[in-house]
């Protein structure tokens, strides 16, 4: 398969996480972490597993792996989760994130709340309006 061809056939991912506030999904062939937040997270104990899920799916990427991040429902959260983003961010830097492609919220607020987050986190991502778009910027950043 040559870089230019788009992956996005699901069969190929491997759930760590499935819940009513988000999915965590790894393609092996693609070194890639499909991220999708879903509505809204009232507080912590809306995601007691978070972190832990991501450690389990942080295990199974090498140096270099991509993320995409669909936020495109997601609902503005509360500031005290601000915390368990940022050290979700942390744990990848830490792995060696290549590249992160944010599909944005639809939510004005939440589209602003991300933007900051994003911006404090000194990562290698860039936003766009559609998984689609997302997913080809990530194919094309594959070497």
């Amino acid at each position: 398969m040559d870089s230019k061809t788009h992956h996005t056939d699901p069969t190929t991912r491997q759930y760590v996480a499935r819940n009513r506030c988000y999915e965590i999904a790894y393609d092996g062939i693609r070194n890639r972490i499909y991220y999708s937040i879903l509505g809204f997270w009232k507080n912590t104990d809306s995601i007691p597993d978070f972190l832990s899920d991501w450690d389990k799916a942080l295990q199974l990427v090498s140096e270099g792996f991509t993320l995409l991040i669909d936020m495109r429902t997601m609902i503005t959260h509360p500031q005290q989760l601000n915390s368990l983003h940022e050290e979700s961010r942390r744990k990848m830097k830490a792995i060696g994130v290549s590249k992160i492609a944010n599909v944005m919220p639809v939510d004005k607020i939440a589209n602003l709340q991300v933007s900051d987050l994003a911006t404090r986190s000194h990562l290698p991502l860039h936003t766009f309006e559609t998984c689609e778009a997302a997913e080809q910027w990530l194919n094309e950043s594959v070497v």
